[in-house]
């Protein structure tokens, strides 16, 4: 049995889902509601949550048919010419409310026209000054997966996964609770155990995906970094074949996620390139695919599958910590809340 408080958060998230996901969907759709006549859809977030803003970015597409923005605050420090944000809403993500450079960066677009909705566990009853993102916002969402004490973040990143697809106009209920036991299942048949010792003794992991799942990728390679400290990516598997392959070897580990229900030409692609340098690699799919190697239960939804490559991702790290002698839930170098500028 896993001790660390990462996988003990972690292992919460089912009953997160089943508990939040009614409220989740209805606050959502008010919020629609409200921005109905704002086509321009912002993404704010820092690590796990920008990683959570690149899987909304797919899911607001298949929506919309319009890209949204992931927007860099970087920008908001520069002499920018005058712009107009009144068609735009902005869906700020932060577990903490304290990211200052994402308060900062709603606050300007606040005032330069948008609707800005916070996505948070913060509470300013609570938090007080300390929840900056709070200051800016016309709505909230409080997501309400409780304390998060670890450093990587973990039952949050899955919280907002569902929050952004109720924000994209996804029905989100049925899916919570179907994903719940999809997790669940996943836990008690060992999964995230034995993908750990595939990971064991890596050089580098690379985590590979396609469409949403994308963003599960880039969150499953940040959790081995700040667990961990194993150097670690997340790539589309197309992205990967136009250059990054080529600094694979024997050395390293590469985990595909399909969470398709067809084969894909993209993953043979890559395994067949793979195959021909020796690296070796693994494949977690449906349960119902002859080709997965780690074969998992699969919600209906679609985009619902990635949580399942996040979760599996926190436990195989919260294991391979453990294992190695390793508290993942600190780090000399991190935070549980990044100040940035």
């Amino acid at each position: 049995m896993l001790k660390s408080m990462m996988a003990q958060e972690a292992r919460s998230a089912p009953k997160v889902l089943q508990a939040q996901a009614q409220r989740w969907q209805r606050e959502a759709n008010t919020i629609r509601s409200l921005a109905a006549d704002r086509p321009t859809v912002v993404l704010l977030g820092r690590g796990s949550s920008g990683n959570v803003c690149s899987f909304a970015s797919y899911l607001f597409a298949l929506q919309s048919g319009r890209q949204p923005i992931e927007f860099r605050p970087w920008l908001t420090t520069q002499d920018l010419p005058t712009a107009d944000w009144q068609d735009a809403v902005v869906y700020a993500f932060s577990y903490s409310g304290q990211s200052t450079d994402i308060a900062a960066s709603a606050e300007w677009l606040r005032a330069r026209g948008a609707l800005v909705v916070a996505v948070t566990e913060a509470d300013a009853r609570v938090d007080g000054a300390d929840a900056h993102l709070l200051k800016p916002a016309h709505q909230v969402i409080h997501l309400g997966c409780g304390t998060e004490l670890a450093v990587p973040a973990t039952k949050s990143v899955i919280s907002q996964i569902f929050v952004a697809a109720a924000l994209a106009g996804y029905d989100i209920v049925e899916a919570a609770q179907e994903t719940a036991a999809c997790l669940l299942q996943i836990d008690a048949d060992g999964v995230a155990a034995q993908l750990a010792t595939f990971l064991a003794g890596a050089r580098t992991v690379t985590w590979l995906a396609r469409g949403p799942s994308c963003g599960g990728a880039l969150d499953a390679a940040l959790k081995l970094q700040e667990s961990v400290g194993v150097p670690a990516f997340g790539f589309s598997t197309a992205e990967y074949l136009h250059g990054p392959i080529a600094a694979a070897s024997p050395a390293d580990r590469v985990v595909i996620f399909s969470g398709a229900d067809e084969p894909m030409a993209s993953k043979q692609a890559v395994t067949a390139a793979l195959l021909a340098r020796a690296v070796p690699f693994i494949c977690l799919g449906s349960n119902q695919q002859p080709e997965a190697q780690l074969p998992l239960p699969f919600p209906q939804a679609r985009w619902a599958r990635t949580a399942l490559l996040a979760y599996i991702a926190q436990l195989a790290c919260a294991t391979l910590a453990e294992r190695s002698g390793i508290n993942p839930d600190v780090h000399p170098a991190l935070h549980k809340v990044t100040q940035t500028h």
